[in-house]
């Protein structure tokens, strides 16, 4: 019998965090017996650490089917837990009946046991039905519990408080604390999360494992860490059986989630690990869930310190949860250098002259010949490895599809307006080796057209532009019959460097239809003009507006599209397009990005 968990909502102000990378050039000059050092005093650090475990199966409410998976899964976690040092409180259990009044009593217990002990590393994992009204964007959540009653106006009697459950984390004074809820989570009910990354996180040692490491590690563990994840979102059902998120979370802490090979593997790459995971398969299953990774911000000094915690923690920061991976630094590691700053290296070895990119997850630019100085715009659309890399960060809330085309570099399609705003919001927030972009954004319509009909024989045309080069569209070449676009970087860039420019997907700019200039042939005043990104920056179209509102009117996309008929492609370089956000969004599968940057 295929059962499914309901769905449940956090309602607290969220903030999603993500992995600051050390990525400067590195000495070897770290011994494995440094090493192992360093592994026992970060042991020692983290030596009080305890697990709660609570798996409900039986219900009394036909409106709750029993959950046949459950025990198998707490039995995993576990013993997965136990592997990674933590203590299991006498209140877990694996299975069977828990009433909402026993639910909650041995949460307060597993909370009151290590209240005034800020050393310890606390972690709850439940796996039971939840609820949230979707229809209710402000109300409660709920974990469901043997005895709950069936739904009604947005509540469930007898069930726990998730609101209830978020203030008691908030209050404890136990540093670290990681709340994993294997049930759905109504994640766009709530304000979009700010990226917040500690400034530890910034000074982390370059070398693996090695004597500062352990120092590091210490700040970090003296800092709040408050980390929520949960297995869906909040129209989604998660799989009582044959549930993709325990077993990602299974291999994140086997060493998976170990995203530079240090040794160390931080809450935040196990949720990133989980979060890309889990949306990939599920999609793959035809169930998706997409889980949702946040923090409970807790900024303020705590009443009670660690004795060990250095005299310089700025608590105004927020920590992180921290593992051990179990095998311990990867070979690059182990040899002094950054598994992440080794890819990038090889990025950007094979970077042209004008080209260059900040970050081993960031687009390629290209410096616009000819053009303004001060700009640049990527050399192809935003491609589906590089969205994923902003889903996994909580940086993007849509896990794209693809359609069944694929990934990797195939350009990333059914884009709207906020998920563009999102993706310049999350590049503006990553972490980069430079500063040559002094903010990522969205070009204007005249920016893009002068990129897309730039010539080295001089300025052109967009009808000259589609007939000089080899676009993506309907009836446009062999095999061209408008089912799906090309990967990037297929067929020739124009003389810019840029790739894609005409067909293949229409890409979204910054300007607001109502102002394009229909007189125009090619749709577009050259010498209008136009502030760019203006209306990501205006009242009714930023990103926290449109998460209330869900609409600010048409905008507009450039380019055409591999659907577009080739005798309709040079007539007009631009289209309008609504521009809406996550509760009543507009997407097609035409549609992407090409992000600008301002650069310094």
């Amino acid at each position: 019998m295929h059962v499914i968990k309901l769905c449940l909502s956090l309602l607290v102000l969220l903030c999603s965090v993500t992995v600051a990378l050390a990525i400067q050039p590195v000495v070897i000059r770290v011994t494995d017996q440094e090493r192992n050092a360093t592994r026992l005093a970060i042991e020692q650090q983290m030596s009080r650490s305890y697990a709660l475990l609570i798996g409900i199966s039986e219900f009394d409410s036909p409106s709750w089917p029993d959950l046949f998976g459950v025990e198998d899964e707490i039995s995993r976690m576990w013993s997965l837990f136990e592997r990674n040092g933590f203590a299991i409180a006498p209140e877990s259990q694996a299975s069977g009946r828990l009433s909402s009044e026993s639910l909650q009593r041995k949460i307060a217990d597993f909370i009151a046991a290590h209240d005034g002990k800020p050393d310890h590393r606390l972690i709850i994992y439940i796996a039971t039905h939840g609820f949230a009204d979707p229809d209710i964007p402000r109300g409660d959540g709920y974990l469901i519990a043997s005895d709950s009653g069936p739904p009604d106006e947005g509540q469930v009697e007898n069930a726990y408080s998730v609101t209830k459950l978020s203030n008691a984390l908030y209050d404890v004074d136990s540093q670290h604390v990681f709340l994993f809820m294997d049930s759905c989570f109504s994640g766009a009910m709530l304000p979009k999360p700010t990226r917040a990354a500690s400034d530890a996180l910034k000074t982390k040692p370059a070398e693996a494992l090695s004597k500062a490491t352990a120092d590091w590690t210490l700040h970090l563990l003296s800092q709040s860490a408050r980390l929520v994840l949960t297995a869906g979102s909040a129209s989604q059902t998660v799989p009582d059986t044959d549930n993709p998120f325990p077993k990602a979370i299974e291999d994140a802490l086997s060493g998976q989630a170990d995203a530079d090979g240090d040794g160390l593997i931080l809450g935040s790459e196990v949720a990133q690990f989980v979060r890309g995971r889990v949306a990939r398969e599920t999609r793959l299953s035809g169930h998706p869930n997409d889980p949702v990774f946040a923090v409970i911000p807790r900024i303020i000094p705590p009443e009670v310190t660690r004795a060990d915690a250095p005299p310089d923690v700025d608590y105004a920061q927020l920590g992180d949860f921290i593992f051990l991976t179990p095998g311990g630094p990867a070979p690059l590691a182990q040899a002094g250098i950054d598994e992440q700053q080794a890819l990038l290296e090889q990025r950007r070895a094979r970077l042209g002259g004008s080209e260059f990119t900040e970050c081993v997850d960031c687009p390629t630019m290209t410096r616009l010949p000819g053009l303004d100085a001060k700009m640049a715009l990527a050399r192809t659309e935003v491609t589906y490895a590089e969205w994923d890399a902003c889903f996994r960060e909580m940086g993007c809330r849509r896990y794209l599809p693809d359609n069944g085309m694929g990934r990797g570099d195939r350009p990333a399609a059914n884009m709207t307006w906020l998920d563009a705003a999102d993706y310049v919001a999350w590049l503006n927030e990553t972490p980069r080796v430079s500063e040559i972009c002094e903010d990522y954004r969205l070009p204007s319509a005249r920016e893009w057209l002068g990129a897309a009909t730039f010539s080295t024989a001089g300025p052109t045309t967009w009808k000259s532009a589609v007939a000089d080069s080899e676009p993506v569209c309907l009836g446009c070449g062999p095999g061209m019959d408008g089912a799906s676009a090309s990967r990037t970087g297929s067929n020739p860039p124009n003389d810019a460097g840029l790739y894609d420019m005409v067909g293949n997907l229409w890409e979204w700019v910054a300007d607001d239809a109502a102002t394009m200039l229909s007189g125009n042939p090619e749709g577009v005043d050259r010498n209008a003009s136009v502030t760019p990104a203006a209306l990501l920056e205006a009242d009714a179209c930023n990103v926290d507006a449109m998460s209330v509102t869900d609409r600010c009117g048409d905008g507009v996309v450039m380019g055409g599209s591999y659907a577009t008929n080739a005798g309709a492609l040079p007539l007009r370089a631009w289209g309008p397009l609504p521009r809406t956000g996550l509760r009543y969004s507009y997407s097609l599968p035409t549609v992407g990005l090409r992000v600008a940057c301002t650069m310094n």
